[in-house]
């Protein structure tokens, strides 16, 4: 009988691991957060020309060496998905089948401080999350697209001194560099056929947790500002490695078959280790501001290109031989995202606006429960405060997802997703 079983098993428990682990690197790929201070946020994150407030050791770090204050800005924003639908299509998994996420929060957040050693030598460093949030779908035992994910979820969180140094008066370059510690989390259901029944039941829960990875790169930038009401920038981050080692951990779910059960028992593994190295992509921002001569007014603008093909291929390594070594082909694709922001300052306070349109990596065929990217149009607000030696910064940015539809994923898992964020941006900032 166990070797009918091994027969009409529907996936092999190495292909789970595999597809688990290979889910870690496209997690990030659709969420890269580049909102990373409020003030930047409210301008759509077109800042990498502006760059006036700590938050530029993220969207350009030459930007502190025009700041000639010791200054400490911390913030955090606030988000979760308002909308979140899978509505199947037939074949597979069929017209009635149906999905959301569960209703969670992340708070990821920031901390920056810069420190003048000269008058054109600064000094400044920051903590930040440059990649995170997760899908974790609701009723996680029943929904259909439990045998591909269940939940998904990554946590980054980077550490990046930098010296920048003001060359003359309108010209800065800076140099830093980035170490980030990752971790991953993956859950999902096995199916099996039941020779017995002829019916498909849940046999198993997988739950991979990795270990904290961590890995180093750089970034640089520069900014110019060749007359009163031009700026132009200019940074780049590098890719950064990160070798994980995983766990995954195997829990029978038990049927209304002893025998079945007694027969998947035997085969089901405790655990299994797997090791993959994850590149994440470099970032590229092009930049320019326009400075109102004789007002307080200010539109900027970005293009920040990102290196999503890392994840053209990736390897997966199992060093005890519980399942073979796996290499896939992923299909992802370097894109653009196109960035412009606005805003007029008063006396004490000023007020923001900007638009983001970002291009979304993901193939049609890789479409699916672990991670449905699409396109994303976000619409900014923001509102500053400054007192003479703080400040505070609000923001909130509105983050409909372009309904994406898949009819050839990889998984035969088909139909359309409907995902719309929203994300609200606070930071305080005290100057001496």
């Amino acid at each position: 009988m166990a070797r009918k079983f091994a027969l009409f098993r529907i996936r092999p428990l190495g292909f789970i691991l595999a597809s688990m682990l290979l889910a870690a690197p496209a997690f990030p790929a659709g969420f890269g957060f580049y909102e990373q201070g409020a003030k930047a946020t409210g301008m759509g994150g077109a800042f990498g020309a502006v760059a006036d407030d700590p938050s530029a050791i993220f969207y350009n770090p030459s930007g502190i060496g025009f700041q000639d204050h010791f200054e400490v800005m911390a913030g955090t924003t606030i988000t979760t998905f308002t909308k979140s639908t899978f509505n199947g299509e037939n074949p597979s998994p069929g017209e009635g089948a149906t999905g959301s996420y569960h209703k969670t929060w992340f708070f990821p957040s920031n901390l920056y401080f810069v420190a003048p050693i000269t008058s054109n030598l600064k000094f400044g460093f920051g903590a930040f999350s440059p990649f995170g949030l997760s899908s974790r779908w609701k009723n996680a035992e029943t929904w259909p697209g439990r045998f591909i994910s269940q939940n998904a979820a990554i946590k980054t969180f980077s550490l990046e001194p930098v010296l920048a140094f003001r060359a003359t008066s309108t010209f800065s370059l800076a140099l830093g560099a980035e170490y980030r510690i990752s971790k991953v989390t993956l859950e999902r259901n096995e199916a099996a056929l039941d020779p017995f029944t002829t019916s498909v039941a849940d046999i198993a829960h997988v739950k991979l947790q990795s270990d904290n990875a961590d890995g180093w790169g750089w970034n640089a930038g520069i900014l110019w500002k060749p007359a009163p009401s031009f700026s132009f920038g200019a940074s780049y981050r590098a890719h950064l490695n990160s070798d994980f080692k995983s766990d995954a951990k195997f829990t029978q779910r038990p049927t209304d078959d002893p025998v079945f059960d007694a027969i998947v028992a035997s085969q089901l593994p405790a655990s299994a280790k797997a090791r993959v190295s994850i590149d994440t992509p470099a970032i590229a921002d092009l930049a320019i501001a326009w400075h109102c001569p004789g007002q307080s007014f200010t539109l900027s603008a970005d293009a920040v290109w990102t290196e999503w093909s890392k994840f053209s291929n990736l390897n997966i390594e199992f060093p005890n031989g519980e399942v073979p070594n796996i290499s896939k082909k992923t299909g992802w694709k370097d894109v653009w995202s196109y960035r412009i922001g606005l805003e007029q300052k008063f006396q004490s306070f000023a007020v923001r606006a900007g638009f983001v349109y970002d291009e979304s990596p993901q193939p049609d065929s890789d479409v699916g429960p672990l991670l449905p990217d699409s396109i994303r149009r976000g619409y900014c607000l923001g509102f500053g405060y400054y007192g003479e030696h703080w400040g505070v910064d609000l923001s909130d940015m509105y983050l409909p997802f372009q309904d994406r539809s898949t009819h050839t994923n990889s998984d035969n898992f088909n139909g359309k997703y409907r995902l719309t964020a929203n994300l609200i941006g606070v930071n305080f900032r005290l100057s001496f």
